[in-house]
């Protein structure tokens, strides 16, 4: 067992070195979630004695964390084994024991592995260990710090898996024990979406002169009104014909790429499917895909890379959600027009992007 714990231990430090950019774990957001976890204890001072040991046992818990930076977070986690920790050496001692703990991670946030981002972190907490050999026994309180490395996914849009270990130091027992986990976490207020959306001006026709005295009152002579029987109040051409506003719409949606990527990842399907549907709602209008890149690597190659994003949109909007290729056109712009700084991590993760533009038209009476 403990050397699964140590190699579990090294994965994240042995990937990260050789990882791409690959992860799809939001930047900010809060989770709630559950977890379980098997626990060896390498010591045998944990009961207290010396002379007996605990068997390794699995935990089961939950956990609430903040995101708060794309490069740090907190997270609390509680966790207990009710009744199940025993002897190893069979003596017939079984204890309760609960865990508290809180801990400081650092992200990886430009390193990952088939979508997994490494992280390591510091702990500190309290272990109570309850005797039920004895019905007057006392809980002894041990403060625990320690050590964390793991790896992360996001599934969906709001749900992430938790990969890691953990190794504990008991300050007063003085016995270490270790830890390896699993745990899945709700997603909420992501805040690393940062599509925007604008509308162009509206182009108003210019109302025609009004003149009185014709059958329908719409200020045109019946002897020059081409359209008969226009509605009451209706705003007509020179030729009495109703008069109609051109509203030219244009709404921009952003998804973000990882680094020398051009796959989309599963966080940004509601963006293309919110686009698609538009469109197949019965909206006149077209869509233009712009790829972009950030200034890592050669410019020609920026530039392929860009039309590659640009066109693994359009085959997304063609494939899985049938619109029609005639409505779409993409243009790479590569490293050209970045939206932040490309001497940062942050202002990088931003110009790997794709903007989706959609235009559409709509035509409004209009009336006095």
């Amino acid at each position: 067992m403990k050397t699964i714990l140590r190699m579990t231990a090294a994965m994240p430090l042995l990937i990260s070195p050789f990882a791409l950019a690959g992860e799809n774990v939001p930047d900010q957001y809060g989770y709630i979630g559950g977890h379980a976890s098997y626990y060896n204890f390498y010591d045998n001072d944990v009961i207290g004695s010396g002379g007996d040991g605990l068997d390794d046992v699995p935990f089961l818990g939950g956990q609430l964390g903040w995101r708060f930076a794309p490069n740090w977070s907190v997270q609390g986690w509680y966790e207990e084994v009710d009744g199940d920790a025993e002897s190893k050496y069979n003596s017939g001692t079984r204890l309760d024991m609960k865990n508290y703990f809180v801990s400081g991670r650092y992200h990886f946030n430009d390193h990952g592995l088939l979508g997994f981002e490494p992280y390591a972190g510091i702990n500190v907490g309290e272990q109570l260990i309850e005797s039920l050999n004895s019905a007057n026994s006392d809980e002894n309180d041990e403060l625990m710090t320690g050590v964390e490395l793991g790896v992360q996914r996001a599934f969906f849009k709001h749900v992430i898996l938790d990969l890691g270990t953990r190794h504990a130091y008991s300050q007063d027992r003085e016995y270490w024990e270790g830890q390896v986990y699993a745990g899945i976490n709700l997603a909420f207020g992501i805040s690393d979406d940062n599509g925007d959306s604008s509308d162009d001006e509206v182009v108003a026709a210019t109302p025609a002169e009004v003149v009185t005295g014709d059958s329908d009152g719409d200020g045109v002579n019946d002897d020059k009104d081409r359209c008969p029987n226009t509605a009451s109040g209706a705003v007509v051409d020179a030729d009495g014909c109703q008069v109609y506003e051109s509203m030219q719409n244009r709404e921009t949606s952003v998804i973000y790429f990882g680094f020398d990527r051009d796959t989309i990842q599963g966080q940004f399907s509601d963006e293309i499917k919110g686009v698609a549907d538009r469109l197949n709602a019965g909206e006149q209008g077209r869509i233009r895909v712009e790829g972009h890149a950030d200034s890592t690597g050669p410019a020609d190659y920026n530039q392929s890379l860009s039309e590659r994003r640009a066109e693994s949109v359009k085959d997304r909007l063609m494939k899985d959600f049938s619109v029609g290729s005639d409505k779409i056109t993409t243009q790479g712009f590569g490293e050209s027009k970045p939206v932040g700084d490309n001497s940062t991590s942050d202002g990088r993760a931003k110009n790997r992007r794709a903007d989706i533009i959609v235009e559409t038209e709509e035509k409004e009476a209009q009336f006095k």
